[in-house]
Formats: structure tokens, C-alpha cells, sequence
């Protein structure tokens, strides 16, 4: 069967990809970080800082895999169809060879003290084979999101993208709901071993759908080299257009990919219509989300050089506003990034908690909320303005922190922490969509995609900044000295966003 001929199978392909990526997302953040910071392991804040640093990296940087898919692809099999294959293929790979190790806790290193500088300098990143491994296993999971962004640019008629958009997002949300809250109670109650081998079968599952299906028939577009369609002009319906050779306008929004880990750092990559999150490329009409790492086009038919892309995106970072929006996405989410990490640390070993409260929580409900949280962002953004709502949202984010801080025995109560959980988890979900509205309208509209991408990579960056700062916060601080500092940098850190001129690009720069 096709894709491009059955809307139903289309729809339902793309989601379960969606709910792919969202599994280890989940697995990772949720399940195996609660389980490894139970006392047992012994695995310090600084160490599990680090792990979920490296979860988040490869995120920053899949915007590469996109001229790359572009370039070369198996034509006999799809275009976008091999990668997405390999991609998830090797994910599982990987993952399942934790099956292997008796010890995951031993795969952490404990630190490096009589090692040289260059493996010192190594430890401060990846700290052991089982952060080598989980990064591995993200620069895939990164590779296949990018990969299905791609095919659903390819195959989503006008018509479908707006419920697409929305199915998909809530598909990746329902994805690391599995991996945390589903994947959580397995680990809980059957151990690790059982949790690794059921997230393996169920991304193999899954991955059978795009090896039973193909994306179009043969016949569907003439292929030239790298495997680039022409005369499929109409926007994934799968019914090609031999008459017209064009290449057409990538910085058309029909694909809200925003570029973002499975859950809002969530991509998605994402408004409330959107994915999670990132940077597919494709040759047809898409979003500047969806193009990332593609070349622009410069009268939404010739595609510009390398070259041309490069220099005009240095013109876009030239100006106050994209400058201050670019200081913005690197600060936005390090708070997030620091108590993630001390967080579970500290509830698990310190707090009372249970592995399983934990990942019910963060994995189940707290995830639901984001969802809301996401749908009401949209409708709040468009109703008052990304740039009010970005501040006001960190405004009430850092307070929940600080109020946390200054009142210490919060902290110790078991229903204010879930509060806790719940409301950063809401109020974060709203600021990441008014985020995205924001850096969709100050890019300048010739280099859209990439600077929309570009803005999306220091999004992630900052959250993985927060992870690797946790471990020297939380020895030297104590948890509530902690959630102070992060209130205070989460207010102080987007005041620049009122300075913000959202039409400056549009207005300063030329239009053609």
C-alpha cells in the first residue's frame, strides 16, 4: 500500500512515528533517570545531570541531518522511507544493548581524578559507556524525527495539515507518556531489564508500519540525482505534476515543526497544531520549521546556494531584535534543565518518593497538562501577543520556583511537590509555544527556515546547559538555594523579550 493514496494510513503512520520518537524521550528523562537516582545505584546529581545533558544534545544539532537526507536517499525504496527505517532501526540497536549489561549503574563512570586532560575533558561531557550509549541513541531518535517531518512535508495535502499537525503532537506527548508513566510502572514493578526489553519491542512494532508501507508509487515524479522529486509540485498529495519543474517555496508554513525534543522541548518541535518537535528537509513546500538545513529560496521558486543562505543568515542575526531572541532561546530553558536533574535526585533519595510516584507523575499527569498547557498557548498568543505571554508565563514559572525556595518545608510535602510537577510542567509548555510564535515572526522571511531552526538548536542548547550545571549547583547548594536561583534567572533571563521589535526583520531588511 501507499501512503500518498490512503489518508487514513498516512495519518496514522505519521502518528505512531510521532509516539516512536516520544518513547525513549520518555524512557530516558522519566523512567531511567528515577531509576538511577535511587540510593542504591548511587549515582550523584552531577552524574545524572550529565546523562540527561547528553540526551538533549543531539537535539541541537539534527538540523545537519537534513541537506544530508536531501542529498541521498535508496530511490527504489522512498525517499524519505530508508532513513526513517535506519534511523529508528538503530535506535533500537542501541537501546537493546543495555539487555546485555548486568551493572547499568557500573557504566557510569565515577569520576577521573588520575586520568589525563583529554579524558577528563571527555568525563565532564559523557560521563561513562551508558551516556555514550543514551547519546548514540538520541543522535538517531534525532535522525528519524527529522526523517518523519520529511515525509509528512512529502505527503500531508493542504487539507490535512492542520489536523495532522495536532495529531502528531499529541502523539509524541502520548509517546513519552509510554516511556515515562507506561514504561515507569514497568520498571517498578519488573525492573529495569523488563523496561528495556518492552521499549525495544515496542519501537520494533512500530517500525514494522514503514516497512510494510511505501510512500508513493514509482511513477509519481520524475528522480534525479540525490534523489530529489521534480514535478511533484502539490504539496504531498502524492499526485505528480510532470509539466512543472519547479522547486518550490520551503518558508510556506503548511508544517509546524519547531525543532525541539520529543516533548516540547518539547519539537515537538510546537504550537498547539504542531509536532514536537524539528528540522525535517524536504524539496517540496514546507514550514521553516520543517526546513531546516535546507537552502531557501529567494523568490519561493530558485533555491539559494549554501553560500547565499549563510550570508543572508548573518544579516538576520544583525539586528537588535534576532540578536536579543537568540539570548533569549539559550536562557529560556536552563532553569528547567537544572531542576530536572536535581529534582528527581532529590525527591527520590531525599524527599521520600518512590520510583513509581515519580514517573506517574512527571510521565503521566504532569505530560496531560503540558498538552493543555500547549493548546491554551496557542490561542493565549494569538489572543495577546508571544512577546507578553513569554514574560508573564516565566514571571509566574519563577515565582512557583521561588516560593518553592523560600518556603522550605513545601518541598517536604508530598501534594505541594506534585503541585510542583504539574504547574512548571503547564506553565512551560505555554511558554515553549509562545516561544515558537515569537521566533516564527522576528526570522526574516528569505532565511526563515534556517533561522527559525537556528533559534529552535539554542533552545535545546540551553536546556542542556542547565543539565550539565546542575551537578555544580547541587554541590554547593541546597535544593531550595537551587530553586531560588532558578526563579530568579527564569524572570531575569527574558526581560530582554520586551525589547523585542517583532517586525524589525520584516521592515529593516528587504522582502525580495
Amino acid at each position: 500500500m501507499y501512503l500518498s493514496e490512503h489518508k487514513t494510513l498516512r495519518m496514522f503512520t505519521l502518528c505512531l512515528l510521532y509516539v516512536a520518537q516520544g518513547i525513549p524521550w520518555g524512557f530516558v528523562t522519566v523512567t531511567f533517570a528515577a531509576w538511577l537516582a535511587t540510593p542504591e545505584h548511587g549515582i550523584s546529581t552531577d552524574q545524572l545531570g550529565k546523562i540527561l545533558a547528553v540526551a538533549s544534545l543531539p537535539w541541537s544539532f539534527k538540523f545537519l541531518w537534513g541537506p544530508l537526507m536531501d542529498r541521498f536517499t535508496i530511490p527504489s525504496l522512498g525517499r524519505r522511507r530508508p532513513w526513517i527505517i535506519f534511523a529508528q532501526g538503530m535506535a533500537i540497536l542501541v537501546l537493546a544493548s543495555l539487555l546485555a549489561v548486568d551493572d547499568l549503574a557500573g557504566m557510569v563512570w565515577a569520576g577521573t581524578a588520575n586520568a589525563g586532560p583529554v579524558w577528563r575533558t571527555l568525563y565532564e561531557l559523557i560521563p561513562g559507556p551508558l551516556a555514550a550509549v543514551i547519546l548514540l541513541a538520541n543522535v538517531f531518535m534525532s535522525m528519524q524525527d527529522v526523517a518523519v517531518d520529511a515525509l509528512a512535508v512529502d505527503l500531508l495535502q493542504e487539507k490535512e495539515r492542520g489536523i495532522a499537525n495536532g495529531l502528531m503532537y499529541g502523539s509524541s506527548y502520548a509517546g513519552t507518556a509510554i516511556g515515562g508513566a507506561g514504561l515507569g510502572y514497568v520498571v517498578a514493578n519488573y525492573g529495569i531489564q523488563a523496561g528495556l526489553l518492552t521499549q525495544a519491542l515496542l519501537l520494533f512494532v512500530i517500525m514494522l508500519l514503514p516497512l510494510c508501507v511505501r510512500e508513493r508509487p514509482q511513477s509519481a515524479g520524475t528522480r534525479l540525482a540525490g534523489g530529489r522529486l521534480m514535478g511533484t509540485h502539490s504539496s504531498g498529495t502524492g499526485q505528480g505534476d510532470p509539466s512543472d519543474q519547479r522547486e518550490v517555496d520551503r518558508d510556506a508554513p503548511d508544517r509546524i515543526d519547531f525543532g525541539e525534543t520529543p516533548t516540547l522541548h518539547l519539537q515537538t518541535d510546537p504550537m498547539p497544531t504542531q509536532p514536537m518537535p524539528t528540522s525535517g528537509s524536504a524539496s517540496q513546500k514546507q514550514s521553516p520549521a520543517s526546513a531546516a538545513g535546507t537552502p531557501e529560496t529567494n523568490d519561493g521558486l530558485r533555491p539559494l546556494s549554501s553560500e547565499s543562505v549563510l550570508r543572508n543568515l548573518i544579516r538576520a542575526f544583525s539586528l537588535r531584535s534576532t540578536i536579543l531572541g537568540a539570548g533569549v532561546a539559550i536562557g529560556v530553558k536552563i532553569g528547567i534543565g537544572v531542576l530536572t536533574a536535581v529534582l528527581v535526585d532529590f525527591l527520590i533519595k531525599d524527599g521520600g518518593w518512590t520510583q513509581q510516584q515519580y514517573t506517574s507523575v512527571t510521565g503521566g499527569w504532569a505530560l496531560l497538562l503540558g498538552l493543555s498547557g500547549a493548546a491554551m498557548g496557542g490561542f493565549a498568543s494569538d489572543r495577546f501577543g508571544a512577546r507578553l505571554l513569554i514574560f508573564t508565563v516565566s514571571v509566574l514559572l519563577g515565582t512557583l520556583w521561588i516560593a518553592f525556595g523560600f518556603l522550605e518545608t513545601l518541598i517536604d510535602r508530598h501534594s505541594f511537590v506534585v503541585v510542583l510537577l504539574l504547574g512548571q510542567e503547564f506553565l512551560l509548555a505555554m511558554l515553549s509555544v509562545s516561544l515558537f510564535s515569537l521566533f516564527m515572526t522576528i526570522s526574516w522571511p528569505r532565511v526563515a527556515a534556517t533561522q527559525f531552526t537556528a533559534y529552535m538548536s539554542l533552545m535545546n542548547l540551553s536546556t542542556t546547559i542547565g543539565s550539565y550545571l546542575a551537578g555544580q549547583l547541587s554541590a554547593s547548594m541546597t535544593i531550595h538555594q537551587i530553586l531560588l536561583v532558578s526563579g530568579v534567572l527564569q524572570i531575569l533571563l527574558v526581560i530582554p523579550v520586551l525589547l523585542i521589535d517583532t517586525q524589525q526583520a520584516r521592515r529593516t531588511l528587504p522582502s525580495e
